[in-house]
């Protein structure tokens, strides 16, 4: 958990999500598999972009 807030704050690398599997490895190197661990968060940005481009919102 401080490992990934300390990645917030400073911008951390970016990842490109689009080849992994929700039972890969998490890209984020905790260990985990990816739907324990970054998913949610990926699902929520990628909805977010989505919403934003159909409806004209600046949060996306």
């Amino acid at each position: 958990m401080l490992k990934w807030l300390l990645r917030l704050f400073t911008g951390g690398d970016r990842v490109d999500y689009a080849g992994i599997g929700r039972n890969d490895p998490c890209p984020c190197g905790s260990g985990e598999k990816f739907k324990n661990c970054c998913y949610d968060d990926h699902r929520r940005r990628q909805r977010a972009h989505h919403d934003a481009k159909l409806f004209g919102s600046s949060k996306g």
